[in-house]
């Protein structure tokens, strides 16, 4: 699917592929409590449009985010990457940013971005992990053809910033394309393997196995993008999936037709199947999210989930943008109590042309982000409730941060409790032979195992 010039590419995870419960399947995968089975995890990341496959991660689950990381090298500059709030992570965030892609993100609700700068639209400026965004609140109605309505909050981030080419109304339309990718994982799972347990009883088999699986759908995804481009004016939603696995069985079978000669491929059985089995335009519908399998994540329903229990058409739908609450960006310097030292001399007003830092590469540390948000004024004297509102992290750690590094020069103490960067250093020292340490020795310490380590007197 093609938006406005950008290719829609979504990531998401799947870990509901039971296995043979063999010692070494167990000892690779290991067991789930809700699972009768061992469990293997794919991570994937494919388009929207036409539900094929760009990359994909095979193996045990160790958290989406660190998997989804595997694939980003798959991105490009000419994409728009769509995921939900299970890749709100700040790794993630810069990954995306640094391949030039352009990100959508719904992030979980316990993140307060800073509010930089208001738009026009409601949405706003901010920085996540030294990355420039823009977060959109909204609220999604949807009328029902029974009459009922139903409702739901969503917070997006984009690094699409542009409010007149990109209008919140529109990117909250777009992020609905994510659920493409559920349709993949649909017809993996239930489609080719119908809910059976794969076979192999050793971790390279089953690796074997699901590369195939992924394969073979990748190759049908080809088949049937073919027929609906034959169609003018088809969209790739319309191709029936089932049609094209039961005509590609059929071909194998019969031993005819397998590979269709050059320039027939328009005219071979996967094709024409394709084409004579087209399913009626996409309707737009709602239904509560449950699932029958016993390793579900959502098999109970939810006491706050008022969507219905079965698949009902939705005849209307209604987006409001709120604004944000505030339009301060970090919190104001308070005034200084009597007996205390004075406050720091207030700075200009922060808009967000000045406290947007530049871009960050990936798997940056903290002290190289705080630097990059220190950079874009570096005569501004910083607070630690500042820096931590801004890449949303911990203050009181922060504050024993900044103290440190202080004390290593890599900052400049300013005043109690304000710090800023140095003009003559804008990275941390590159060897260990530049930190401030004590000039007295020490003799090595030999302790017998186990023995706890005693630290020399101060």
């Amino acid at each position: 699917m093609s938006w406005r010039g950008l290719r829609t590419v979504a990531f998401d995870g799947c870990r509901s592929t039971r296995v043979p419960e063999t010692s070494d399947n167990v000892a690779w995968l290991g067991r789930y409590k809700v699972a009768a089975y061992p469990l293997l995890a794919v991570m994937a990341l494919a388009e929207t449009g036409t539900r094929a496959l760009l990359g994909a991660v095979v193996g045990q689950y160790r958290g989406e985010v660190e998997a989804a990381l595997q694939l980003v090298g798959h991105l490009r500059q000419d994409m728009v990457v769509l995921a939900d709030r299970g890749f709100d992570a700040n790794a993630f965030v810069r990954a995306v940013h640094a391949s030039k892609a352009a990100l959508l993100l719904r992030i979980c609700s316990s993140r307060r971005p800073a509010v930089l700068q208001v738009l026009a639209d409601g949405s706003f400026l901010s920085v996540i992990s030294g990355v420039p965004v823009r977060v959109i609140a909204a609220t999604v109605t949807v009328t029902c053809a029974d009459g009922s309505t139903h409702r739901g909050e969503y917070r997006l981030v984009t690094t699409l910033t542009d409010v007149r080419r990109h209008p919140a109304e529109d990117l909250l339309a777009l992020y609905h394309q994510r659920w493409e990718i559920e349709v993949t994982f649909l017809a993996i799972r239930h489609t080719m393997l119908k809910g059976r347990v794969l076979r192999s009883g050793d971790p390279q088999g089953l690796r074997q196995e699901m590369w195939a699986l992924l394969t073979v759908h990748q190759l049908l995804r080809m088949a049937m993008l073919d027929a609906t481009d034959a169609v003018p004016g088809c969209d790739p939603d319309r191709a029936c999936f089932t049609a094209a696995l039961v005509a590609a069985r059929d071909s194998v079978t019969r031993g005819a037709a397998i590979v269709p000669d050059a320039g027939s491929e328009l005219t071979g059985p996967i094709t024409e199947a394709v084409i004579g089995a087209l399913l009626p335009p996409r309707r737009p519908r709602i239904s509560a999210r449950t699932v029958k399998g016993v390793s579900a994540r959502y098999g109970h329903r939810r006491s706050d989930e008022d969507r219905p229990c079965v698949s009902t058409p939705v005849t209307a739908l209604d987006i409001t943008v709120h604004f944000p609450q505030q339009d301060t960006p970090v919190p104001a310097q308070t005034a200084t109590q009597p007996g205390r030292n004075p406050a720091p001399q207030k700075d200009p007003p922060v808009t967000a042309q000045t406290l947007l830092p530049p871009a960050v590469p990936m798997h940056t540390s903290r002290l190289e982000d705080v630097l990059a948000a220190m950079g874009t004024a570096p005569e501004r004297e910083w607070r630690a409730i500042e820096l931590a509102t801004l890449l949303r992290l911990d203050r009181s750690d922060l504050t024993g941060e900044l103290i440190r590094w202080s004390k290593r020069q890599i900052l400049i103490k300013t005043g109690p409790a304000t710090s800023r960067s140095r003009t003559d250093r804008r990275s941390p020292p590159s060897s260990p032979s530049t930190l401030k340490t004590s000039s007295r020795s020490w003799p090595p310490i030999l302790t017998a195992p186990g023995t706890p380590v005693r630290s020399p007197p101060r």
